[in-house]
């Protein structure tokens, strides 16, 4: 099998070294240490709190490392793949990449890959960490795998959203910019949305306004944040199954409404529809990338 050649020379150069070793196992100490910390804290590691012991602790601490990590998504992939192109672009490099037999789509699929991979690499080296919420119950294997697919389509998304405005721009600095205003807006833009929604629904309805999933589910879809929310709020819980804080009241919020649901839509998942629409939207951004690299339609 032909392997992509931007994907091989990259994965030669910037993986076989010490620093994407060092790198793992700082991530992997940094973890362990604030997940020792918030046990340390709630003094669950005390051999004389046996009585006062509640798993929920456990998985509190899982959901910190998660929104840890969830972060990290849209801190460090759109950082380095915003400079993909634009970076080759400045090289004085990029013209050579395109002289060559490899098409402009897989120039594009391989700078995506290699930008996530030191990312991806870092979210499954640290799954034994957020495994030992095993211990204390509450998380299952299939949780965290559905956690690291969504992790997938995500960084997949916020990787296609860098390469492609460092395609459409020539300069680093206005990439990464454009970039980080993109994931903002499609981030916290349909919750802004959502609230304009609602304001004008309760104002111009005489009657009591009576909200559904299909709506909550047709404006929030494109936001990671929504999507993430099905972990999170699955995991902390009170006596009724959810937290005292704000991801708890959301989780109570939603899932209220998804449980009225009767048809097709109770199935889809707020972490389901985000990433159908990472997917497509990763698709578009990947093909419009190649077709504005592609230098013979760029003449035309």
């Amino acid at each position: 099998m032909r392997i992509n050649p931007v994907l091989q020379k990259d994965l030669k150069t910037k993986l076989r070294g010490w620093r994407a070793p060092v790198l793992i196992s700082c991530y992997i100490v940094l973890l362990a240490i604030v997940l020792i910390l918030y046990f340390a804290g709630s003094d669950m590691l005390s051999f004389y709190n046996v009585s006062g012991f509640n798993p929920r602790l456990a998985v509190n601490a899982y959901n910190i490392l998660t929104v840890f990590q969830f972060a990290l998504l849209f801190i460090a992939v759109p950082a380095i793949t915003a400079t993909s192109i634009s970076g080759e672009r400045e090289r004085q490099t990029l013209d050579l990449m395109l002289v060559t037999k490899t098409p402009p789509r897989k120039i594009i699929i391989g700078k995506i890959v290699i930008s996530i991979a030191h990312t991806m690499l870092l979210l499954i080296s640290s799954m034994p960490v957020l495994g030992v919420v095993f211990f204390f119950g509450g998380i299952g294997v299939a949780d965290i795998a559905k956690l690291l697919l969504f992790y997938i389509f995500t960084a997949f998304f916020v990787a296609s959203s860098g390469v492609f405005f460092s395609t459409l721009f020539r300069r680093n600095i206005t990439a990464i910019i454009t970039t980080y205003l993109f994931l903002g807006f499609i981030t916290f833009g349909p919750f802004i949305l959502f609230l304009i929604h609602m304001y004008i629904k309760e104002t111009t309805t005489a009657i009591a306004y009576s909200l559904s999933y299909a709506e909550i589910l047709g404006i929030l879809f494109p936001s990671p944040v929504f999507g993430f929310t099905s972990f999170y709020f699955s995991a902390a819980s009170d006596y009724y199954g959810y937290g005292y804080d704000l991801w708890g009241s959301v989780a109570m919020y939603i899932d209220g409404y998804i449980a009225q649901e009767t048809g097709i839509l109770r199935l889809l998942k707020p972490w389901i529809a985000n990433g159908l629409f990472s997917i497509i939207a990763s698709i578009l951004l990947i093909l419009l990338s190649a077709a504005i690299l592609n230098p013979i339609k760029r003449k035309r």
